[in-house]
């Protein structure tokens, strides 16, 4: 019984744990990662593999599949990050913060996306996907859809801020009278419109496979 009652109270510890991470959901930009740096390639269309390393390599761009646009106009809101990718994106390195939250901001946003039926006639019915996927031991993705912008904000609360290690000169404090949940901030500007974020899919030989 004791035994039983141990075996219980490891899986209530591990089911915790396991919860205790999973990261919390973006308000804007579900399921979107960030580029490690914002770009000019990597439009929807584009197929990578990552090896059993977790080496990022680029497998080809399917100029077959084409990508519509649409404008989204401002977009504001909560997303999390990895301490890596505020490392690679924004020179941000952090001190014991795995998961970091942000407001951000991305003015003029346009949205680059592909159709789903003209990703299964490529990849399935022209028999694409058998081409692009020739190692066993890697997982392949295509970016299905990206984020483009000439001007993006990322703001901190006081908490984040102190937990940063490198990097913290090149935020702006954000003079106001109210009390602000996200005081700090870090403006990145460019000439054109740039690859910011981008949501991916994993693909298969078999469209069934997952």
């Amino acid at each position: 019984m004791n035994n039983l009652k141990n075996t219980l109270f490891l899986i209530f510890l591990i089911l915790t744990e396991t919860f205790s991470q999973s990261l919390p959901e973006n308000a804007i930009l579900k399921n979107f990662h960030p580029f490690t740096t914002p770009r000019t390639n990597g439009r929807p269309g584009e197929v990578y593999r990552i090896d059993e390393n977790g080496v990022k390599f680029i497998v080809q761009d399917v100029t077959a599949i084409k990508a519509k646009t649409s404008d989204e106009g401002d977009l504001v809101g909560r997303m999390y990050f990895t301490s890596d990718e505020l490392l690679s994106l924004l020179n941000l390195e952090f001190d014991r913060l795995d998961t970091v939250p942000a407001e951000v901001k991305i003015v003029k946003a346009i949205r680059e996306y592909t159709e789903q039926t003209t990703v299964d006639k490529v990849l399935y019915d022209d028999d694409k996907a058998r081409e692009l996927i020739v190692d066993p031991n890697s997982s392949y993705y295509m970016v299905r859809e990206a984020i483009l912008s000439k001007d993006i904000t990322f703001r901190f609360s006081h908490e984040v801020v102190k937990k940063i290690k490198k990097g913290a000169a090149g935020l702006t404090e954000i003079k106001s009278e109210e009390e602000l949940d996200f005081p700090f901030e870090i403006q990145k500007k460019f000439k054109s419109e740039k690859r910011i974020f981008y949501l991916q899919q994993a693909i298969h030989i078999d469209p069934y496979d997952e």
